[in-house]
């Protein structure tokens, strides 16, 4: 008995051996119903063409939240296909992969009971929250920021902030990956969700800024070109800046190095206590207005130097010459909050505010007065002039000053609180060349 068994598992493996090797698929196997028995992979990807089309060809329906808009679109560009590699490589191992008595029972299988391997869908997730963004456009409310405003008048307003609109396209996904089917359209309902703004209205609270801390204007000369350009420039990079609580600021790290590659032009800087040309002449202007808006504030200067010559733009004493690299402007913001730095340039003139919080109402008087008078000293020297016995002024001269400057502060019922001295300046002559004929 045991070899007539034998004998007829030989005489199957003999007859099924063939088709072991063959590349196609064994009898009795459908895909999603269609028969590709004796098909090639390629083949019956050629044959189940028709269906893969007519599946991913298919509407997906979306309605807006009060059903008053739908938008139609299809499996295909919602990102949904048939998996047929999956199914096409299921069908092509049974009987064509494993051990032989593995591949002998899936033939006989496939022979007596037929093997249908179903067709399934997947979804690019991606490409969906793509399609549905583009659908769902005119649905989309973008949040608005709160913003804080500085009026003409030195008042202080905020506007509020607005959550926004969109649709929630993982949410919509979920939903459209339970009803996913071969046959048929797909519907699905638009749902939103809230935007949050980056900014809030409690986020600018927190800053504290309140009311004017001071300000000052200076003047210039618009037809000098150069110079206005590069005070222009350096007060675009101080406007709007936000100094927190016990931090230091620095002029030189916020403006930067004023330099031709940072679009600053040549004008009259003060050098070896002589005017020159330099990259930059007027960005001390800044740094001195600046200066004054600080003495103003009663905010703790740090770092300050003065020009070794006068300016015409502040008072003598109250100057703040910058280097970048070597001499700097700093303070630290001793408030509760932050302080806000504005800057106004116009047609000849510049004025810096700053904004913040003070505790105590202050009135502040500032004092520049000039301790001694240094006269210059005169040169004379020989030269060659169109006729003898002529006398040219070469240079006029200016004299030398020593500056001291004072801060006068009061409380609100104008007592004096604090009576100070914020510097003493020396200031160099410039002596007088008087050339002669030789």
């Amino acid at each position: 008995m045991k070899k007539i068994i034998l004998l007829l598992c030989f005489i199957s493996f003999i007859t099924f051996f063939p088709s072991v090797q063959s590349p196609t698929f064994i009898k009795g196997i459908t895909i999603n119903g269609i028969d590709v028995e004796g098909l090639t992979v390629a083949e019956a990807k050629e044959k189940l063409k028709p269906l893969v089309e007519k599946v991913e060809s298919q509407e997906v329906i979306l309605v807006s939240p009060a059903e008053e808009k739908i938008w139609l679109t299809d499996y295909k560009k919602m990102g949904i296909k048939c998996n047929l590699e999956k199914a096409l490589n299921e069908g092509i191992a049974k009987g064509n992969k494993g051990n032989l008595c593995k591949r002998w029972w899936e033939k006989i299988k496939g022979r007596t009971k037929g093997y249908d391997i179903p067709l399934t869908l997947g979804i690019d997730e991606k490409v969906a929250e793509q399609e549905i963004s583009n659908l769902t456009q005119s649905l989309v409310r973008e949040p608005v920021d709160a913003k804080l405003v500085v009026h003409p008048d030195n008042t202080i307003e905020i506007k509020p902030d607005s959550f926004g609109l969109c649709a929630d396209t993982q949410l919509m996904i979920a939903d459209l990956k339970n009803k996913l089917k071969l046959q048929g359209p797909i519907s699905i309902g638009v749902k939103l969700k809230e935007v949050q703004p980056k900014v809030t209205q409690k986020d600018i609270e927190k800053l504290k800024i309140e009311k004017l801390l001071g300000q000052f204007t200076t003047w210039f000369n618009p037809q000098q070109k150069n110079r206005s350009h590069n005070i222009k420039l350096a007060a675009q990079a101080l406007d709007n800046y936000l100094l927190p609580p016990n931090e230091e600021f620095s002029f030189n790290d916020i403006v930067g190095p004023r330099t031709k590659e940072a679009g600053y032009n040549e004008a009259p800087i003060i050098l070896n206590n002589r005017f020159a040309q330099g990259v930059g002449g007027g960005v001390c202007q800044v740094s001195s207005t600046l200066y004054n808006v600080l003495l103003r504030a009663n905010l703790p200067v740090t770092e300050r130097h003065a020009h070794t010559l006068p300016v015409h733009y502040v008072p003598k004493g109250m100057d703040a010459a910058v280097v970048y690299g070597i001499k700097d402007l700093k303070f630290i913001n001793n408030t509760p909050g932050h302080i806000l730095i504005k800057t106004y340039v116009w047609q000849g003139g510049l004025t810096i505010k700053l904004f913040g919080s003070r505790d105590e109402e202050v009135q502040i008087e500032l004092q520049s007065i000039i301790e001694e008078t240094v006269p210059p000293d005169t040169i004379v020297k020989k030269g060659k002039l169109e006729a003898e016995g002529n006398i040219v002024v070469e240079q006029e001269g200016s004299p030398g000053f020593v500056v001291r400057v004072e801060r006068i502060i009061r409380n609100k019922e104008n007592k004096i609180i604090i009576h100070e001295i914020i510097s003493r300046d020396f200031y160099f002559p410039v002596e007088k060349i008087i050339v002669i004929s030789n």
